[in-house]
């Protein structure tokens, strides 16, 4: 897959992946009405699509959800920053950000509906590579519409390629609405897609990581605020094909460094963000997001890239680790050398940050390193939730599957208080959520979805801020910038203006 995206080098009409051309995209994306002659117009145009997801680590995962959860910590800046804004909840619907998310969100919905009219009236030699593109397609909708509900809530659903004109007449629909609009795109990736790749193709949606997003759409949609319980057991029925494509669809790392290595893309988890460095454009900011101003330039040669200025893993994270918890210092480090190689004690995330691979590097956002938005572990962890929801407690699987988690993270066993009963088991997978996936994105939605977030949220917020907040900042403000193209054809959501 990353020999798949370079044609995006030269591909000039699927515009560039620059973050700051991101703040102006339009709802949809409209090529050239003749560019589709052959089938290699559609595979270059599926990597149109894949190419989207270059920001949506950065914007989706690291400042829609890290900058928002109790895991980072900033103080007041001197200036508007919209990290800042997020995390102490002073979010207004004039944020950058906020624009940025929406607009590549919808570009990707876009560049996948256009390819998707195309492709259907073309005659393909063979159909099931037509279905695998198709497929891929309605992945990639499916994993953007998801981004959108859960940031925004009810959303405008557009399923064809269609004008700017005639966007004005899409409202936002409910949310139960484009769930069930997910869950329908990713069924049909399930089958249309296959389970494995070779070659370049790695790194391109399979069968599972379709199977994966789809389990994690029904963990949402049986929690806040749908609350619709029995989808449980529709996530632990998908999850549960999941864990059984272990070593042919995903492989569970024996360390958990191994995951966090350029070596290692496209080698342990279900899907990733493919990123190459060497100045083409196509690399990743995150390991530089969170570094200090003046890290020593060895380890960061072009320093940080744009969340700079304070203590950014919180002081509640920390301490959250368990004594000898490996994952700990994989994550955070309390110190760093300096440019005048002195030491310095800071608590920044360097989760992400391979100094093995600075070498192909031109920038402070060229890093090679894929970012995970689909991992087993996460599947492990979640079917283990579904069964106990289910279940009314954990089953004996479920807990062997923690452990496993946590053996490998040099951890004991769950304790017999952890497992005793339903809600003790399930705040022991809110802790391991936690431990794992920080600084992936994971856990602001976790809490919202489970109905936990005020619970967190709350004493810690008034600690570090000074505020409480209630279920309206559970979802952010549509982004002015859209509210203002046809006036009275968006509601905006309560709590802003």
């Amino acid at each position: 897959m990353k020999n798949i995206i370079k044609y995006l080098i030269v591909i000039t009409i699927f515009g560039s992946c620059k973050k700051d051309l991101l703040n102006t995209i339009p709802i949809s994306f409209n090529a050239d009405n003749n560019y589709y002659k052959s089938e290699s117009d559609f595979d270059k145009a599926i990597s149109g699509v894949y190419n989207k997801l270059l920001s949506f680590p950065d914007i989706n995962n690291i400042y829609l959800s890290e900058c928002r959860s109790s895991n980072f910590y900033i103080p007041r800046q001197g200036a508007q920053r919209d990290y800042f804004n997020i995390s102490g909840f002073e979010v207004t619907s004039q944020l950058v950000t906020l624009q940025t998310a929406w607009g590549n969100d919808y570009a990707l919905i876009g560049r996948a509906n256009e390819l998707l009219d195309k492709i259907a009236a073309f005659t393909y030699a063979d159909s099931t590579k037509k279905k695998r593109i198709m497929g891929e397609a309605r992945f990639l909708r499916a994993l953007a519409y998801f981004e959108l509900v859960k940031a925004f809530g009810p959303v405008p659903l557009v399923d064809h390629q269609i004008s700017s004109n005639q966007a004005l007449n899409y409202p936002r629909v409910g949310i139960d609405t484009v769930y069930n609009f997910i869950v329908n795109d990713l069924s049909y990736a399930a089958s249309a897609l296959p389970s494995t790749y070779t070659g370049a193709d790695l790194g391109r949606a399979t069968q599972w990581a379709a199977l994966g997003l789809l389990g994690r759409a029904y963990m949402f949609m049986a929690g806040y605020p749908m609350n619709k319980t029995a989808y449980f057991t529709n996530a632990r029925t998908t999850l549960q094909q999941v864990l059984n494509a272990e070593n042919t669809g995903w492989k569970f790392a024996v360390n958990y460094s191994d995951l966090f290595k350029t070596a290692n893309d496209n080698k342990y988890n279900l899907f990733e963000v493919q990123y190459i460095a060497g100045g083409t454009g196509l690399g990743s900011v995150v390991p530089g997001e969170g570094v200090p101003l003046d890290v020593d330039k060895n380890m960061m040669p072009y320093g940080y890239y744009y969340i700079a200025g304070g203590d950014f893993a919180s002081d509640d994270l920390i301490g959250s680790y368990e004594p000898g918890d490996r994952r700990k210092f994989q994550t955070i480090d309390t110190i760093y050398r300096n440019t005048s190689h002195t030491y310095v004690k800071q608590k920044w995330f360097r989760k992400f940050l391979d100094t093995t691979a600075i070498s192909a590097m031109t920038s402070s956002s060229d890093w090679g390193i894929n970012y995970p938005l689909l991992r087993g572990e996460d599947v492990m962890l979640m079917y283990a939730e579904a069964v106990n929801e289910t279940n009314n407690g954990p089953t004996q699987e479920a807990i062997d599957l923690v452990n496993r988690i946590r053996t490998r993270a040099n951890l004991p066993n769950l304790a017999d208080t952890a497992k005793a009963s339903h809600d003790a088991f399930k705040l022991a997978l809110e802790h391991e959520r936690r431990s794992e996936f920080a600084w992936e994105g994971l856990y602001w939605w976790d809490l919202v979805r489970t109905g936990r977030c005020m619970d967190v949220m709350n004493p810690w917020l008034q600690t570090n801020y000074q505020k409480t907040i209630d279920a309206t900042q559970y979802i952010y403000p549509v982004p002015m910038s859209e509210m203002l193209i046809k006036p009275g054809l968006y509601n905006q959501n309560t709590g802003y203006n």
